[in-house]
């Protein structure tokens, strides 16, 4: 086989997976479809971590996780996995490239992925002005107008992000109020450069090879208005990313891997860490032990063999 492990997706569960496997040692491969550190590079501070009452900023747990995993020889690769195989004695995991590996064992960490608005222009534009992450992709919209779907606490730190660098940030919420935290709220209040819209939806993002505006609709009177804008980032929930799994492995009501104790789903030889699978407690203190519990129940697995 290529590995003894393969993990798939490079968030906190992943990276913490895959760092304590290696150091076993093990030959692991993580595999991401964007980029290593997950959705905390989205996060201004990560609260208790790595202890109750600690505080870390979000990229900079990610960076050391990345780090820590590299320096005991994981081996990372990018690419989006469409497809999990069993066979006598070992796992197949294969990606939209084509290539495909083998392993002992698979560790499913791809955690949670951003609702899409499912609207007109949204994929045809992806990569042209719809953006994915605020923290990476801020520096592009210097001086210009954006657009953040969503009053959530992730879209209003996103907001505000961009807010450094854009000149303008709209949020459009859909419900007739911010959903985020009081202290998110008052912060976006104050801040100049947000302009905040409750009781609105984007209907339609617009522009030919990039995006130049969107359609919004006001929610009580069906009044469209067109705002001009050259960036647009979606942060209306999130969902698991399971697609893929789920005519293999058993999913929840809410489409999150079932796990038994020991992280192990239905299928022997591949377990589940982090926001993806059934039951998690969600944040990143949580993936990382996750993580680690997931490696060690892999271990075992591995011994058995």
């Amino acid at each position: 086989m290529d590995y003894d492990a393969i993990i798939v997706g490079g968030g906190p569960a992943g990276l913490a997976a895959a760092a304590q496997l290696a150091q076993a040692p093990c030959r692991v491969l993580l595999l991401d479809r964007e980029s290593f550190g997950g959705q905390v590079m989205n996060v201004e501070w990560i609260d208790d971590y790595p202890r109750p009452g600690g505080r870390v900023p979000g990229p900079k747990l990610a960076g050391e996780l990345v780090e820590e995993a590299g320096k005991r020889g994981v081996e990372m690769e990018l690419g989006e996995v469409v497809e999990v195989e069993s066979y006598s004695g070992c796992k197949s995991v294969t990606c939209a490239d084509g290539k495909a590996y083998t392993a002992s064992v698979v560790i499913v960490a791809g955690g949670l992925r951003p609702k899409k608005l499912g609207v007109p222009g949204e994929d045809r534009l992806q990569g042209k002005g719809v953006i994915h992450c605020a923290f990476c992709d801020a520096g592009l919209y210097a001086e210009q107008v954006v657009a953040v779907c969503g009053g959530g606490d992730a879209g209003i730190i996103e907001a505000a992000y961009l807010a450094k660098h854009a000149s303008k940030v709209y949020v459009i919420e859909a419900q007739s109020r911010l959903s985020a935290v009081p202290e998110l709220q008052a912060r976006a209040k104050a801040n100049s450069k947000l302009e905040i819209r409750c009781g609105q939806k984007v209907v339609e993002i617009l522009g030919d090879e990039g995006v130049t505006g969107v359609q919004v609709e006001e929610l009580a009177t069906g009044r469209k208005q067109r705002l001009d804008v050259y960036g647009v980032l979606a942060r209306v929930g999130f969902e698991p990313a399971t697609d893929y799994l789920e005519s293999l492995l058993p999913v929840d009501d809410r489409g999150r891997i079932a796990v038994n104790g020991e992280l192990e789903s239905g299928m022997g030889g591949v377990f589940a860490a982090g926001d993806i699978r059934s039951g998690s407690p969600r944040g990143a203190a949580a993936a990382v032990s996750d993580g680690k519990s997931a490696a060690a129940s892999a271990q075992r697995f591995l011994q058995t063999r």
